[in-house]
Parts: structure tokens; sequence; C-alpha cells
């Protein structure tokens, strides 16, 4: 029981360690990728306007035009007359404020540096002008591993699909007109930016599975001395419960011997059967109780070993074969041979025992039982179903829990205390397998035990 809390407790810390990873990265390469999509998206529409008006670059072997930062050349300004001129013509056209985009471009953003004339002279890129569909011009001076040829056919590919801005291949494009007329395509290469991107992609997955083994270590050293007071708390509920049966169980024994002593001297009466099976009931209660306690022990190193579950199953069903014909009850057996599992014998002799007894005990006089066990490749499974007079009125695993009853008002025809599914069930996790409850009809309860094969 302590194993699997700690395996839970680690399973739960692990879990949250994730989520807040996933969130976390998750975030910085989301933003990561927008603002470099951003700053693409910025340092073409400025070559854009930059083509588009028409002005001068650098001469070869030149140095780059001196001017203030935020400040243009008298040549680079658009031609102010010219444009009093067309309102004054009553243009219906907007003048462009292209000195104010081009600063608009300059600044920065979230998280993104202001452009500058260094990010506009190491740009890679390419040009294509076109003129009644046809390329006019062609410029590929500012990448190295294009022909004009393939420039043209990519531009000529934008131009087909019609659209003004988009990705292809390894750029991003943007296309505007000139003053002249012509169909202007600006075209950026973008696979730096997004190896990039790729880049801090993957040195995050690595620092996050890098931590994330670093946390696991770290739960799994620390689980221990998290679970050590609720460790404690069971240790000790399940020490009072040993020491009360052992306790109980002597005194138990002297009412049972006095009561029927007492018989031998006044004869049987009500009173004295009543004090007998009272005192049988107590009994029994006292050794589910110590069962339970003992199931729930963390077994010992090398305290399970490979044994034969078919014969065990076997071995168990024939104590039952009396009570079963007392009550009227049919059996269809089906026991595959030879299934070995690895764990202890008397504590999964109980477990069959219990499962068999709760099927007799409540099953419907003159019923059938179908016992089976069958193997697999990994686990075998043992399935009990017995027809009863009313399934419970609650989920199936509500039956493994301790001193539940399907009887709401809990007399004591039946017998039973509630306790045994529970011991079953602790027993069948100390021994890594599962046991679950089902109605597969109407009146009928089945339970369902797997168990992983020994390999030995």
């Amino acid at each position: 029981m302590i194993r699997t809390l700690k395996r839970k407790f680690i399973v739960a810390a692990m879990i949250a360690v994730t989520i807040l990873l996933v969130v976390l990265l998750g975030a910085v390469n989301a933003v990561n990728a927008w603002t470099t999509r951003q700053e693409a998206a910025r340092l073409l529409d400025n070559l854009l306007q930059m083509e588009l008006q028409g002005r001068p670059g650098i001469p070869d072997g030149g140095e780059p035009p001196a001017f203030p930062e935020g400040q243009l050349p008298p040549e680079w300004l658009p031609d102010r007359e010219a444009e009093d001129e067309s309102q004054d013509d009553g243009g219906d056209d907007e003048p462009e404020d292209w000195l104010d985009r081009e600063y608009r471009g300059r600044r920065g953003g979230f998280m993104m540096e202001p452009l500058t004339e260094n990010d506009r002279l190491s740009a890679v890129y390419f040009t294509v002008r076109f003129r009644d569909g046809s390329p006019a011009a062609v410029d590929v001076s500012r990448i190295s591993d294009l022909s004009q040829e393939e420039a043209a056919a990519l531009a000529a590919s934008a131009l087909e699909a019609g659209l003004e801005e988009g990705r292809m291949d390894s750029f991003r494009y943007a296309s505007g007109q000139t003053r002249e007329g012509e169909t202007l395509y600006v075209f950026l290469e973008n696979s730096s930016r997004r190896t990039a991107v790729l880049r801090v992609a993957a040195l995050s997955a690595l620092a996050g599975l890098g931590s994330w083994l670093l946390m696991l270590g770290l739960v799994t050293l620390l689980a221990k001395r998290t679970i050590a007071p609720i460790a404690e708390n069971m240790d000790r509920q399940r020490q009072f419960v040993t020491d009360a049966g052992h306790e109980l169980k002597t005194p138990l024994a002297i009412i049972q011997a006095n009561t029927e002593a007492m018989e031998l001297i006044t004869g049987e009466n009500k009173w004295s059967r009543n004090i007998k099976a009272q005192t049988l009931r107590l009994t029994e209660l006292t050794r589910n109780l110590l069962t339970l306690a003992r199931a729930e022990e963390i077994p010992t190193q090398g305290s399970h070993s490979p044994l034969d579950f078919s014969a065990l199953a076997e071995k168990t069903l024939q104590m039952f074969q009396t009570s079963m014909e007392q009550k009227g009850l049919s059996l269809r057996a089906e026991l595959a041979p030879g299934l070995r599992v690895r764990g202890n014998e008397a504590q999964l002799g109980s477990l069959c025992s219990i499962l068999l007894d709760n099927a007799v005990k409540y099953a419907t006089p003159g019923s059938s039982l179908e016992l089976s066990l069958r193997g697999g490749e990994k686990s075998c499974t043992l399935r009990l179903e017995n027809d009863c007079e009313r399934v419970p009125d609650c989920p199936p695993q509500r039956l493994f829990d301790r001193f539940y009853r399907g009887d709401a008002a809990r007399t004591q025809s039946s017998g039973g205390f509630g306790i045994g599914l529970s011991a079953a069930q602790v027993i069948t996790l100390q021994h890594r397998g599962r046991l679950e409850a089902e109605y597969p009809t109407r009146n009928r309860v089945a339970f369902t035990v797997t168990l992983p094969l020994s390999q030995q």
C-alpha cells in the first residue's frame, strides 16, 4: 500500500511538472516564432517600400550613405510638390505618406528591436519587375545561390497565384505597383529565420527533457520523506488492528468454551445458541480483520516465488464443493492448466477463497456459478460470475470499500462483514494485479482478477 501511495505521489507530481514545462516552453517557442515572423514581415515591407520608391543603392565597394538615426537623405524623400499638385488636381487617391510608413517600419514592437540600415544591408533578397505580365527586370545581386531564370520563375508563380504576399519555398514575398505601373515582387530569403526558430525549439525541448528528468529524480528522492507521516499512521492503524485481533481471540475462545460447558450442565436453550452464534460471528470478524491487516503489509524481499496458480485455484474450488451442494448451486468451471504466477501462496489462496465464499454466500439458491481461468501472453485472468437476488444499488467498484455491503439494512442474514472484498483487492495490488467488478446482466455479478504471469 505504501509503495502504491508513493507511486501515485510521483505520478501526480510529474504530471504537474510536465504540464508546467509544456506550457512554459510552448509559450516561449510560440512568442519566439511570432516575433520572428513579425520581424521578417517588417523587413520585407521595408524593402518593398524602398524598392518602390526607387531610392539609390550603395555603389559597388562603397560605404552606405551616412545620416543620423531616424532621418532620411533628401533624395530618398517623396516629391511633396508633386503630391500637392495631385491634391490640387482633385484626385481621389490619397497621397502616400511614405515617410510616416518608413518611420513605422523602423520602430520596434513587442519583443522586437527597431530596424536599422544594417538589417536592410544584411538582408538576402531578390526583386522581379513585371510589365504587362512579363518579367521586365530581375535583380539577384543580393542573393548568391539563385540565377535570374530561377528568380523569374518563382516570381511568375507568385504572379500567377494572384497573391500580394505569401510564402514560396524558403522565401517570403510581397508585391506592389511602381510609379511606372509595373508590378514589383520582393522575395526575402527566410530559411535562416526558420532554422533559428527550429534551433530554439530543439534546445528548449532538450532543456525541458533535462529539467523533467531532474525533477523526476528529486521527486523520487523526496517522495519517501513526503509520505512518511501517512505511512506511519497507516502502520499504526494496521498494528492496532493486528493487536486488537489477537487480544480478542482469547476472550472469544473463553466465552465459546464456557457456553458449551454451560450447555452440558443446564442444556441448550435459545440464549446459549445466541451466545454461540454471536461468538462465532465475532471470531470470523476478527479473523477477517487479521487477514486484511496481513494483506496490507509490504511483502519482504523474496516473499514472492513462482507457483502454479491453476493448481491453487483448483484446490480452493474443491474446498467449496460442499457449500455449493448444500445451496443447490451448479458449477461451470474452465481452468487452464499450468499457469504460473509469482506471489505468496497463502495470500493468493485467500484471494481465491474470498471470491468463492462471496459468490456462494450471495448466489441465488439453485442458480449457477461460472469460474474460468485463462492465460494470455503476459498475464492470466480469473473470472467468477454468479446470479443474485438483485445487484447492489451502487457502482461495481464500490463493493471493494471496507465494511460496505450491498444490504443497506446491514442485516446479519448473509453473515458477511464487508471486509472480504477489500482484503481481496489489497492482495491483488500486492501482487501487481488488478481486481474489477461488473454487472454483466440485471441480476448477475462478476469479479475479474488479472495477474502477471511468472517468467520462470
